[in-house]
């Protein structure tokens, strides 16, 4: 069974989630990113399945991420160290998030879910 972390009430959320149920794939309630944000682990196989590439699962167009500065701050941060701050700041994670332990993803675009969860 998927866990995909994001918000109830995000369109981006929702979409991945009725996407993926309309193909039968088994999945539990959305996980409130900002109350419980992924562990470090899953973060870490989002980022992998990425290229490595931490930018690419950061939300940089959510309202954390421009108060916290992070534009100019992030080439300055170890790989670890912005695990760590998604980890402790779930907003600055694309939504939704979705893993079933073993691979994770960020996005709703149906060509990266299919990839992931219906290949």
């Amino acid at each position: 069974m998927l866990k995909i972390y994001g918000l109830g009430h995000c369109s981006t959320t929702k979409k991945a989630a009725n996407y993926l149920k309309a193909e039968g794939i088994a999945m539990g309630d959305v996980i409130d990113i900002r109350e419980t944000p992924p562990a470090k682990e899953v973060i870490q196989l989002a980022v992998d399945a990425n290229g490595g590439l931490v930018k690419k699962i950061i939300n940089t167009s959510g309202n954390l991420y421009r108060e916290m500065e992070l534009k100019d701050k992030l080439a300055e941060m170890s790989n670890d160290e912005v695990v760590s701050l998604l980890h402790e700041n779930g907003m600055l994670i694309k939504r939704p998030l979705i893993t079933n332990g073993q691979k994770a993803t960020v996005s709703a675009k149906e060509s990266i879910l299919i990839d992931a969860w219906l290949s």
